[in-house]
């Protein structure tokens, strides 16, 4: 019977949180400038929100997740493809937001985040190893993919309309509370049936994933960190209490 792991579980919200921040952060700093002048803060956003928001969550979401009648491990090229189909998406989505803002290009653009998300979960899901086949719920895919593209409408458009530190951070819980959510409900989507005809997997060692994905996301935090304070001390940037 599989189960999570409660305390990464937390851990892939908080990762989600944090990441979500970052993002909300960037993209309102960004629409405030000129056109031709918000390039490096939407490029900070898309990191924060694909690498730690959405690809860190999923992968600490994913080594919660344990079978333990079944051995797990990751095919890396496709897992390296999604992120980058992740980091691809989101900069284009908020690029193409970012241009020039409108109601229209915000749903454009979270429709567009949404459906990328979502390739990158399922691209993600496709990447793991195991001795089993997986049956889909094509129900509930479809409900992922939405809560994926309202998760992006929705943090398009709270980036727009937040204005206080205590906002933003609020914000970022619900966000946190929306990728994680179209994590598990896509998690919930697959049934993993064991097939013995199938070669047999080595085991991964967790611990040592585990530790590599935080590393890799908190490295990407203190870049995010640095690149924000750049742009925030070149254009005054002053958060209202």
């Amino acid at each position: 019977m599989a189960n999570y792991n409660t305390y990464l579980v937390v851990l892939s919200y908080i990762v989600s949180v944090i990441g979500s921040f970052g993002a909300l952060i960037a993209v309102r700093e960004a629409l405030k400038q000129k056109s031709g002048e918000r390039g490096e803060l939407v490029f900070a956003a898309s990191l924060c929100l694909s690498v730690i928001g959405i690809w860190s969550m999923h992968f600490i979401g994913m080594l919660a997740f344990n079978m333990p009648a079944m051995n797990m491990n990751y095919n890396w090229w496709l897992t390296i493809l999604s992120l980058l189909v992740c980091m691809g998406v989101v900069y284009i989505g908020l690029t193409f937001m970012a241009a020039a803002f409108s109601v229209g290009k915000v749903i454009l653009a979270g429709i567009f985040i949404g459906v990328g998300v979502a390739a990158m979960h399922y691209t993600g899901m496709l990447a793991m190893k195991v001795q089993a086949d997986m049956q889909w719920d094509w129900n509930i895919v479809a409900v992922s993919v939405g809560i994926a593209i309202a998760a992006a409408i929705v943090a398009l458009w709270l980036a727009m309309h937040v204005k206080y530190i205590w906002q933003i951070i609020v914000s970022a819980l619900v966000m946190g509370i929306a990728v994680c959510g179209m994590h598990y409900t896509g998690m919930m989507a697959v049934n993993f049936v064991h097939n013995p005809a199938l070669p047999p997997i080595e085991a991964m060692d967790l611990g040592v994933v585990a530790f590599s994905i935080i590393v890799v996301a908190m490295d990407v935090i203190i870049m995010i960190i640095a690149m924000a304070v750049v742009g925030a001390n070149r254009n005054q940037l002053v958060f209202n209490k």
